[in-house]
């Protein structure tokens, strides 16, 4: 039943993800349960799936450029203790997803316990026709949204990279010989391989056989090393992976990966993270780009999904122990600039505050709306992530996310703006007018034979432009939730 009502609910979202959120959002109704003419209780249907909180937000990115990987379905995997708690946006569990959109969320089972003592723990590997990424560990200790940027490698051609090959700190043969010709060298790495290890090169096998790592070279530098082979097999996907120790023997198909990565002495793990406090206008939501810089020149990086004021403690930080001192820089976004660098004593369960300060040129708006049926008031309820954009426009898209039924958003007057949102894989475009005299004209323009909008009221001050609409399913929705 609930896919028949999502399958129904897409077709709507482009346009209802601008007129707002949830049903009784505290802005219209002093009691969100209360009806808000005949005072009678109001049931509400969460049919963005509020009850899940943990979502994992997956961007798959060149590793090179950066730029979205939308030219050919991406086939991503989740592996792992706990991936089988893993479900789509419409509630189902599934050994693999594919996107061509460069992004898909992904749930995680609510009635499982996320803490410290129970931390969520599991791999992502993502391959296409002509890219790989390698794999990639994450842990949370906390639940909310999580931002994972994927970084893929174009594998298509078989050539040399920008980096030397084989300049591993050990000896790495393919069936027994030293830098085989069988092994072509795809890419240097910089890329957090999970349990303090890092990555050091990437491989593609022209045929089957057996790898084998050792002589280490500096073990003082290095406390171990080993290797990793992943791919298409004959039985599907494989991955052979370990960091307690790291395996150094281990078989590999043809057309299959090889990554390689060490582990440098001095390093610990820290078991309560690092917290990104962020301050901001409340009801505001942004996505932003963050960078620890280590003593010892190395870096993490990675994407946090704000709804203001918000808290993302970032797990899997190794740091040196010899000099623990980190600096935290967070990058503004098309909505908001951000306060300067932040810099910690250590990373390990400290904090750095920042402040987002919308842009001088921008206006708020806010979106609500209420979903209702004719013959029975239903409140529907649709927090979800999207992006924006000016329409027309080929600049990088903006984050953004509803929550907690409040969608404010900082628009420059008198554009029109591109939305969209990502549904398993798929976009869902809408374009919008942002100047209050032409807003309602172009949701009316787009209603269906599954909706109406009853009534819309748009309420005009010099620091916000609120559009507070009803909308009404038609009775073929309608007869699915009752």
């Amino acid at each position: 039943m609930k896919n028949k009502i999502f399958s129904r609910i897409t077709a709507l979202i482009a346009v209802i993800i601008l007129l707002g959120c949830v049903s009784g959002c505290k802005d219209m109704f002093i009691d969100p349960l209360k009806d808000k003419n005949t005072g009678g209780t109001v049931t509400l249907l969460l049919v963005d799936r509020n009850f899940i909180k943990t979502k994992f937000y997956v961007h798959l990115v060149d590793y090179n450029t950066g730029t979205e990987i939308t030219a050919e379905p991406v086939d991503v995997y989740f592996l792992g203790r706990d991936s089988i708690n893993m479900v789509s946006f419409t509630g189902e569990r599934k050994a693999k997803y594919t996107t061509s959109s460069a992004f898909i969320e992904v749930g995680y089972d609510p009635n499982v316990v996320v803490s410290a003592a129970k931390p969520i723990e599991f791999k992502v590997v993502a391959l296409s026709a002509n890219y790989v990424s390698v794999p990639q560990v994450f842990k949370f200790t906390t639940e909310g949204v999580k931002d994972l940027v994927i970084k893929m490698i174009h594998a298509g051609t078989d050539g040399p990279g920008l980096k030397a090959a084989f300049d591993e700190p050990f000896d790495l043969k393919f069936n027994d010989v030293m830098r085989s010709p069988s092994l072509s060298f795809l890419s240097g790495l910089s890329s957090t391989a999970g349990g303090g290890y890092s990555y050091v090169n990437l491989y593609k096998s022209a045929a089957s056989g057996r790898l084998t790592a050792s002589n280490l070279k500096d073990n003082v530098k290095y406390s171990d090393y080993g290797v990793e082979a992943y791919g298409m097999g004959p039985a599907g996907f494989y991955d052979f992976f370990s960091t307690n120790p790291a395996l150094k023997d281990m078989p590999v198909h043809a057309r299959g990966f090889v990554a390689t990565m060490d582990q440098w002495t001095g390093l610990q793990a820290c078991n309560t993270g690092l917290t990104i406090h962020v301050d901001g206008p409340s009801g505001g939501s942004a996505t932003f780009n963050y960078r620890i810089d280590f003593s010892d020149g190395s870096m993490k990086e990675g994407r946090i999904t704000c709804v203001f004021p918000c808290d993302n403690v970032i797990d899997q930080i190794y740091y040196p122990t010899a000099d623990e001192r980190v600096t935290v820089t967070l990058l503004g976004d098309a909505q908001y600039n951000i306060s300067d660098a932040v810099s910690l004593d250590s990373p390990c369960g400290s904090t750095a505050t920042f402040t987002a300060t919308p842009k001088s040129n921008l206006k708020s708006y806010k979106f609500i709306t209420r979903y209702t049926c004719a013959d029975n008031p239903v409140g529907f309820a649709l927090s979800i992530a999207g992006q924006f954009r000016t329409a027309g426009s080929s600049e990088a898209w903006t984050s953004f996310a509803f929550a907690g039924g409040i969608c404010e958003l900082r628009l420059a007057p008198g554009s029109d703006y591109e939305f969209r949102v990502n549904i398993d894989g798929e976009y869902h475009n809408f374009t919008l007018p942002v100047d209050p005299a032409t807003i309602e004209a172009a949701l009316r323009n787009n209603q269906s034979a599954d909706y109406k909008l009853n009534t819309i009221v748009i309420s005009v001050t010099d620091l916000l432009i609120t559009v507070n609409a009803e909308v009404q399913f038609s009775s073929g929705i309608c007869d699915l939730i009752k």
